[in-house]
C-alpha cells in the first residue's frame, strides 16, 4: 500500500522576503483524486512543486 501525501504549515518563502505558499495543510490518500484551483499568482504551482520535491519549502 503507498502511504498518502501529507503536508502541515507548509510554507515557501523566495529570497527577497516574497511569500508564496503559507500554512498549506493537505492530505491525499492512495487513490483520491484532487486538484488545486485559485486565481493567478495563488500559489497553486509552487505548492505542487513542493509536493513532488521539484522545490524545498521554507518551513
Amino acid at each position: 500500500m503507498t502511504d498518502p501525501i501529507v503536508t502541515e504549515d507548509l510554507e515557501k518563502t523566495y529570497p527577497g522576503g516574497t511569500r508564496a505558499v503559507a500554512g498549506v495543510s493537505i492530505e491525499v490518500r492512495p487513490g483520491e483524486i484532487f486538484g488545486f484551483l485559485g486565481p493567478n499568482g495563488a500559489g497553486k504551482s509552487t505548492t505542487v512543486g513542493m509536493l513532488t520535491t521539484l522545490l524545498k519549502p521554507t518551513r
